[in-house]
Protein backbone atom coordinates (compact mmCIF):
# COMPACT_ATOMS: atom_id res chain seq x y z
CA UNK A 1 0.00 0.00 0.00
CA UNK A 2 1.25 3.37 -0.99
CA UNK A 3 0.50 6.30 1.85
CA UNK A 4 0.20 9.94 0.62
CA UNK A 5 -2.40 12.59 2.00
CA UNK A 6 -5.66 13.43 0.72
CA UNK A 7 -6.37 17.31 -0.29
CA UNK A 8 -8.72 18.67 -2.73
CA UNK A 9 -8.05 18.52 -6.30
CA UNK A 10 -9.14 22.10 -6.98
CA UNK A 11 -6.77 23.79 -4.66
CA UNK A 12 -3.76 21.65 -3.93
CA UNK A 13 -1.12 22.59 -6.27
CA UNK A 14 0.92 20.08 -8.49
CA UNK A 15 3.78 21.03 -6.27
CA UNK A 16 2.36 20.19 -2.94
CA UNK A 17 0.80 16.60 -3.93
CA UNK A 18 1.31 13.42 -2.05
CA UNK A 19 -0.45 11.41 -4.57
CA UNK A 20 -0.79 7.73 -3.77
CA UNK A 21 -2.84 6.91 -6.91
CA UNK A 22 -0.44 8.73 -9.55
CA UNK A 23 2.56 6.35 -7.60
CA UNK A 24 0.54 3.37 -7.79
CA UNK A 25 -0.26 4.06 -11.72
CA UNK A 26 3.47 4.60 -12.65
CA UNK A 27 3.87 1.61 -10.46
CA UNK A 28 1.55 -0.49 -12.66
CA UNK A 29 3.36 0.73 -15.76
CA UNK A 30 6.63 -0.67 -14.36
CA UNK A 31 4.93 -3.72 -13.94
CA UNK A 32 4.09 -4.27 -17.35
CA UNK A 33 7.21 -3.34 -18.77
CA UNK A 34 9.11 -5.67 -16.82
CA UNK A 35 6.79 -8.38 -17.52
CA UNK A 36 6.96 -7.40 -21.01
CA UNK A 37 11.04 -7.82 -21.02
CA UNK A 38 11.76 -10.62 -19.66
CA UNK A 39 10.68 -13.80 -21.38
CA UNK A 40 7.81 -16.17 -20.12
CA UNK A 41 6.83 -13.85 -16.68
CA UNK A 42 3.80 -12.65 -16.39
CA UNK A 43 2.58 -9.85 -13.85
CA UNK A 44 -0.67 -8.51 -12.84
CA UNK A 45 -1.99 -5.92 -10.90
CA UNK A 46 -5.63 -7.30 -10.86
CA UNK A 47 -7.24 -4.81 -7.81
CA UNK A 48 -7.11 -1.43 -6.72
CA UNK A 49 -8.51 -0.04 -3.44
CA UNK A 50 -8.14 3.73 -3.88
CA UNK A 51 -8.90 6.19 -0.53
CA UNK A 52 -10.82 7.74 0.00
CA UNK A 53 -12.09 7.70 -3.84
CA UNK A 54 -13.70 10.37 -4.61
CA UNK A 55 -13.26 12.30 -7.94
CA UNK A 56 -12.38 15.51 -6.68
CA UNK A 57 -9.88 14.40 -4.19
CA UNK A 58 -6.52 13.27 -4.33
CA UNK A 59 -5.82 9.61 -3.34
CA UNK A 60 -4.24 9.49 0.34
CA UNK A 61 -3.72 6.28 -0.15
CA UNK A 62 -3.65 3.47 -2.79
CA UNK A 63 -3.47 -0.88 -2.50
CA UNK A 64 -2.80 -2.55 -5.31
CA UNK A 65 -1.97 -6.32 -5.41
CA UNK A 66 0.27 -8.10 -7.30
CA UNK A 67 0.82 -11.24 -9.03
CA UNK A 68 3.59 -12.42 -10.54
CA UNK A 69 4.25 -15.99 -12.21
CA UNK A 70 7.56 -17.88 -14.36
CA UNK A 71 8.19 -21.41 -14.66
CA UNK A 72 11.69 -20.25 -12.67
CA UNK A 73 10.89 -19.22 -9.08
CA UNK A 74 14.37 -17.31 -9.56
CA UNK A 75 13.32 -15.57 -12.07
CA UNK A 76 9.76 -14.42 -10.37
CA UNK A 77 11.51 -14.22 -6.65
CA UNK A 78 14.01 -11.79 -8.47
CA UNK A 79 11.01 -9.74 -10.31
CA UNK A 80 9.17 -9.32 -7.30
CA UNK A 81 12.39 -8.21 -5.88
CA UNK A 82 12.73 -5.67 -8.49
CA UNK A 83 9.40 -4.53 -8.23
CA UNK A 84 9.13 -3.80 -4.45
CA UNK A 85 12.47 -1.86 -4.47
CA UNK A 86 10.96 0.30 -7.52
CA UNK A 87 7.68 0.91 -5.11
CA UNK A 88 10.11 1.86 -2.14
CA UNK A 89 11.67 4.67 -4.57
CA UNK A 90 8.79 6.13 -6.11
CA UNK A 91 7.24 6.44 -3.05
CA UNK A 92 10.18 8.29 -1.65
CA UNK A 93 10.90 10.00 -4.66
CA UNK A 94 7.39 11.36 -3.73
CA UNK A 95 7.62 11.71 -0.55
CA UNK A 96 5.30 8.75 0.35
CA UNK A 97 4.89 6.38 2.47
CA UNK A 98 5.13 2.26 1.06
CA UNK A 99 4.41 -1.17 2.97
CA UNK A 100 3.26 -4.83 1.44
CA UNK A 101 2.16 -8.08 3.12
CA UNK A 102 3.36 -11.17 1.08
CA UNK A 103 0.37 -13.50 1.02
CA UNK A 104 1.44 -16.13 -1.29
CA UNK A 105 4.39 -17.70 -2.99
CA UNK A 106 3.79 -20.27 -4.23
CA UNK A 107 6.38 -22.14 -6.44
CA UNK A 108 6.50 -23.24 -9.59
CA UNK A 109 5.82 -27.07 -10.14
CA UNK A 110 7.15 -29.49 -12.73
CA UNK A 111 4.45 -32.28 -14.02
CA UNK A 112 5.49 -35.89 -13.16
CA UNK A 113 7.83 -36.72 -16.25
CA UNK A 114 6.51 -40.28 -16.43
CA UNK A 115 2.67 -38.85 -16.31
CA UNK A 116 3.40 -36.54 -18.96
CA UNK A 117 5.21 -38.74 -21.07
CA UNK A 118 2.28 -41.16 -20.86
CA UNK A 119 -0.15 -38.48 -22.05
CA UNK A 120 1.88 -37.55 -24.95
CA UNK A 121 1.67 -41.00 -25.86
CA UNK A 122 -1.83 -40.73 -25.29
CA UNK A 123 -2.16 -37.44 -27.83
CA UNK A 124 -0.10 -39.50 -30.37
CA UNK A 125 -2.37 -42.41 -30.27
CA UNK A 126 -5.32 -40.62 -30.46
CA UNK A 127 -3.74 -39.25 -33.95
CA UNK A 128 -3.40 -35.73 -32.67
CA UNK A 129 -0.28 -33.66 -32.89
CA UNK A 130 1.85 -32.89 -29.42
CA UNK A 131 1.92 -28.98 -28.19
CA UNK A 132 4.15 -28.64 -25.31
CA UNK A 133 3.48 -26.00 -22.75
CA UNK A 134 4.13 -24.02 -19.45
CA UNK A 135 0.99 -23.51 -17.35
CA UNK A 136 1.04 -20.17 -15.75
CA UNK A 137 -2.57 -21.03 -13.98
CA UNK A 138 -3.11 -22.16 -10.94
CA UNK A 139 -4.59 -25.82 -10.92
CA UNK A 140 -5.51 -28.49 -8.61
CA UNK A 141 -2.38 -30.84 -9.96
CA UNK A 142 0.15 -27.86 -8.70
CA UNK A 143 -0.87 -29.04 -5.28
CA UNK A 144 -1.62 -32.44 -5.96
CA UNK A 145 1.87 -32.78 -8.04
CA UNK A 146 3.77 -32.39 -4.41
CA UNK A 147 2.10 -35.67 -3.03
CA UNK A 148 0.94 -37.77 -6.32
CA UNK A 149 2.36 -37.64 -10.43
CA UNK A 150 0.64 -35.78 -11.81
CA UNK A 151 0.56 -33.95 -15.60
CA UNK A 152 -2.03 -32.07 -17.31
CA UNK A 153 -4.09 -31.85 -20.85
CA UNK A 154 -5.03 -28.80 -21.87
CA UNK A 155 -7.57 -27.96 -24.38
CA UNK A 156 -8.09 -24.54 -26.57
CA UNK A 157 -10.13 -21.66 -26.03
CA UNK A 158 -10.25 -19.68 -29.40
CA UNK A 159 -9.06 -16.46 -28.99
CA UNK A 160 -7.29 -17.89 -25.47
CA UNK A 161 -9.82 -15.68 -23.71
CA UNK A 162 -10.13 -17.06 -19.94
CA UNK A 163 -12.43 -16.55 -17.03
CA UNK A 164 -14.70 -14.64 -18.95
CA UNK A 165 -17.82 -15.17 -20.25
CA UNK A 166 -16.80 -15.79 -23.99
CA UNK A 167 -14.30 -18.54 -22.92
CA UNK A 168 -15.39 -21.55 -24.69
CA UNK A 169 -14.07 -24.76 -26.36
CA UNK A 170 -14.38 -26.26 -29.67
CA UNK A 171 -16.30 -29.77 -29.37
CA UNK A 172 -14.26 -31.72 -31.94
CA UNK A 173 -11.04 -30.39 -28.92
CA UNK A 174 -13.60 -32.33 -26.35
CA UNK A 175 -13.71 -34.83 -28.41
CA UNK A 176 -10.09 -35.41 -29.15
CA UNK A 177 -9.70 -34.88 -25.28
CA UNK A 178 -12.03 -37.77 -24.15
CA UNK A 179 -10.07 -40.04 -26.75
CA UNK A 180 -6.83 -39.11 -25.39
CA UNK A 181 -8.02 -39.31 -21.43
CA UNK A 182 -9.67 -42.82 -22.78
CA UNK A 183 -5.81 -43.32 -23.93
CA UNK A 184 -4.16 -42.31 -21.45
CA UNK A 185 -6.24 -44.16 -18.72
CA UNK A 186 -5.62 -47.65 -20.26
CA UNK A 187 -1.93 -46.67 -20.29
CA UNK A 188 -2.09 -46.50 -16.72
CA UNK A 189 -4.34 -49.57 -16.31
CA UNK A 190 -1.83 -51.59 -18.26
CA UNK A 191 0.99 -50.32 -15.53
CA UNK A 192 -0.65 -51.45 -12.70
Amino acid sequence: MITGRAGHAGTTPMTHRHDALAAVAQWIALVESEARRIPGLVATVGRLEIKPNASNVIAGSARANLDVRHAQDQVRRQTVDRLLNAAKQLANDRGLGVEWTQHLDQPAIAMNPGMTKKLRDAVIAAGYPVHSMVSGAGHDAMILAERVPAAMLFLRSPGGISHHPDEAVLATDVAAALTTGLNFTNSIGETL
